[in-house]
């Protein structure tokens, strides 16, 4: 491995933290403050309630018990623990600052000597600890732990959960590294939290076992044999929880005792059919399931947990973008095309196959069958980030474009409160939006990408400033020593229409790349009131080399236009059906807004043309778009990312033509 301390020495492009950037648009600043406002402080309730909090109370000793819950609970509080420090970053909320001290108080004390931290072993049986990686989600929440200290210590300069952090990946280090204990963690997450701690203390072993960790993938001898003995510890280990519960209620006051839930993960398991049962045994086996049927320089095509995949892929990243191994960055660019071309549905959700919650063979996007879940459409946001860091290619920027306002931005209500856990492309009206999950990693996991939404608009490189997304926004980037104010007002994405001012301390000779989105069908450029012409294409950035005066202003125009989308033939469900975009949203029909017709039955006409109309007064202000049925009735279509707002409904995406 060679070994730099610059941090993410092989990227083309580096980042610009969302702190810099103060979001003031008009679609982001309504969602950004319902977020911080009301979202952040109802999963804090649904937390307390769910006994997230109450665990790390056990584990600190502030209360007897064991801890409740589902094995993996303890990252739902971290990842919401990330969101909220990502809001304190940049907004002064004391009952918010007040919650977050509390937490990172408990976890704090939750501590054991040696560094361990996890409520689901320690407040029963710290020595099984360990034991099962593959199945158990310890450095899943590991991970999400690494990842929220440092969250923390960007927000407030304190070196508490830092110094927790860095206890934790210790033990870890001298756990692990170089083959001390054999395992793949199931469940990804703990190797970029390890790089992204690295970053920040400049400790190559934890650089080193981040790499460790990747490299087992598929690499595991007798892997059959290590899943099959996995899964006998956890029955084992899941059946000892459940008599350290029973031995601690039965020893408390009967008035006392609250009634255990049932496993979600068992419901789960068993409400799925006898084939999904069989196929999710078959991927565990050989290894699809969490990514470890070959090593990962060898990786083709996207399998398994959609989840775990896209934690993967972002593992390798930023494992690249440390190391320069070329064979990662072609393993990725591999698996990335296969995925966009063959593996992912038109809103870029992730995931046709219930019972792994993942990837199907190539093509196989049945629309009933889309699982798309939130926490995939972010991880897979958080790839893209990546990659374009790496790269500059404008796709992987026109993708998180895709994701963020389709795959992600479905996964929360308008009113902040509710939430799906997967995203169908077709209901029947049983779809409904739910204020909490058991198994509660979506919500938090919105909260963040939304807290930290300014991370996704701007990087900058040798060359100058790059701008991603059309966000409106205020920001001051130093370049070369010159401090240069981007003001953004942006339409997006109900219109097309971009005003970017800069002001400069100096005039400075710079360039400055802006995107062309793939969906524009023409661009308009003018720099102070000139037509600027050269080099326009959809799905590029233009580069303005140009020396750059204090007041110089931009006005883009990327021309939107509602449109008739086309599967690929070989998706067999859409043949004889379209979808309709218009700018980055695609569309989808609700029952709800076309009652004289069976949006099931209806047949769209090709050849009439769409319209679309601003509704001010529905679902929080959209663009709607009217089209004309073959039997002359109009048909109207809302953007996809609103659509169960208004209770269960029938839905639909790809719409019947004649």
């Amino acid at each position: 491995m060679t070994f730099n301390i610059s941090k993410r020495p092989f990227n083309k492009l580096k980042p610009v933290s969302f702190v810099k950037v103060k979001i003031k648009d008009d679609f982001w600043s309504k969602r950004q403050q319902i977020n911080r406002e009301v979202s952040i402080h109802h999963q804090h309730q649904m937390l307390e309630g769910d006994f997230h909090i109450d665990n790390f109370r056990v584990a600190s000793g502030l209360k007897k018990g064991v801890q409740r819950g589902e094995f993996y609970f303890d990252s739902d509080l971290y990842k919401w623990l990330e969101a909220a420090c990502y809001i304190l970053n940049i907004y002064n909320d004391p009952g918010l600052e007040a919650k977050v001290n509390e937490v990172v108080d408990l976890i704090k004390k939750s501590q054991t000597k040696d560094g361990y931290i996890n409520t689901f072993y320690s407040t029963r049986f710290i020595e099984k600890r360990f034991t099962n990686i593959y199945l158990m989600h310890e450095l899943y929440c590991a991970g999400h732990l690494i990842q929220a200290t440092i969250s923390h210590h960007h927000a407030t300069k304190s070196q508490v959960m830092i110094n927790v952090a860095i206890k934790f990946a210790n033990l870890l280090v001298s756990r692990y590294l170089g083959g001390k204990r054999k395992g793949v963690p199931g469940h990804e997450e703990i190797e970029m939290a390890l790089i992204a701690l690295y970053r920040i203390t400049e400790n190559s072993n934890y650089l080193k076992l981040a790499e460790e960790f990747i490299n087992r993938r598929g690499n595991i001898s007798n892997f059959k044999t290590y899943v099959v003995n996995q899964y006998i510890n956890m029955l084992s280990i899941l059946g000892l929880a459940k008599k350290k519960n029973h031995e601690f209620h039965s020893s408390i006051a009967r008035e006392n005792a609250i009634e255990e839930k049932e496993s979600e993960v068992a419901e789960w398991a068993s409400n799925l059919t006898l084939r999904s049962q069989l196929i999710l045994f078959k991927e565990n086996l050989n290894g699809d399931y969490i990514q470890s049927n070959v090593p990962v320089r060898e990786i083709f095509e996207p399998v398994g947990h959609a989840v775990r995949a896209m934690y993967l892929f972002c593992g390798m990243a930023d494992l690249y973008s440390e190391i320069g191994d070329k064979t990662l960055l072609r393993a990725l660019r591999r698996v990335w095309l296969k995925m966009v071309k063959a593996r992912m549905y038109i809103t870029g959700g992730t995931g046709s196959e219930k019972g792994t919650e993942g990837f199907k063979k190539d093509f196989s996007l049945n629309n009933e069958d889309s699982y798309s879940e939130t926490c995939a459409a972010i991880g897979n946001m958080m790839w893209n980030l990546r990659m374009l860091q790496i790269t500059g290619n404008c796709k992987y920027a026109d993708l998180i474009e895709k994701l963020l306002y389709n795959a992600m931005l479905v996964g929360q209500s308008i009113n902040g409160k509710e939430y799906t856990y997967d995203n169908p492309l077709t209901s029947h009206g049983m779809d409904k939006r739910r204020e909490w999950f058991r198994c509660a990693c979506c919500p938090p996991n919105v909260a963040r990408i939304i807290a930290s939404l300014g991370d996704y608009i701007y990087s900058t490189s040798e060359s100058g400033i790059w701008i991603h997304q059309y966000i409106g926004n205020n920001i001051k980037i130093d370049l070369d020593s010159n401090l240069i104010s981007i003001s953004q007002i942006s339409g997006f994405p109900w219109k097309g229409e971009v005003k970017i001012k800069l002001n400069l301390s100096k005039s400075q000779k710079f360039s400055l790349f802006l995107r062309i989105p793939g969906w524009s069908f023409d661009a308009d450029l003018k720099i102070n009131g000139i037509k600027y012409s050269k080099d326009l294409h959809n799905g590029k950035y233009v580069e303005i080399l140009r020396n750059w005066l204090d007041n110089d202003e931009i006005e883009l125009d990327f021309r939107m236009m509602p449109t008739f989308v086309e599967s690929d033939p070989r998706i067999k469900g859409n043949r004889n059906r379209v979808a309709i975009s218009n700018g980055p949203l695609i569309y989808c029909f609700e029952q709800k807004d076309n009652k004289n017709i069976d949006i099931f039955k209806a047949v769209i006409s090709k050849d009439r043309g769409l319209t679309v109309k601003f509704e001010t007064d529905l679902l929080g202000g959209v663009n709607i778009i009217t089209g004309t049925a073959s039997d002359g009735s109009k048909i109207t279509a809302i953007p996809y990312f609103v659509w169960n707002n208004r209770g269960a409904n029938n839905m639909l995406v790809w719409q019947l033509i004649n």
